[in-house]
């Protein structure tokens, strides 16, 4: 198994929910992790104000990006950038 770092992952988590938001399925899918394991990012960025939860019509938990969010993956997409050019994080380990 490949290793990711916790920024690189955070980041894919963020990307994962988008400017339309996403049921934690998608975000694993897409995050490439368990449920369980994205659910306590997910709380972490909660409690941080970098993502909201909210019930759609459905019944369905839908996770939103705050204005906090959205500029935190652009900064984090700067950052992984640069830690990428600098080798410290591999190349492969983020594709926008």
């Amino acid at each position: 198994m490949k290793y990711r770092s916790d920024i690189v992952i955070i980041l894919d988590i963020l990307d994962a929910i988008g400017e339309d938001g996403a049921l934690i399925s998608h975000i694993a899918t897409y995050a490439n992790m368990p449920n369980p394991r994205v659910k306590e990012k997910l709380d972490v960025m909660i409690e941080n104000g970098l993502v909201t939860e909210e019930i759609d019509k459905s019944g369905r938990k839908i996770y939103r990006l705050t204005e906090k969010g959205l500029e935190t993956r652009e900064k984090l997409r700067e950052t992984v950038y640069m830690l990428k050019q600098l080798g410290l994080i591999p190349r492969d380990s983020y594709k926008p």
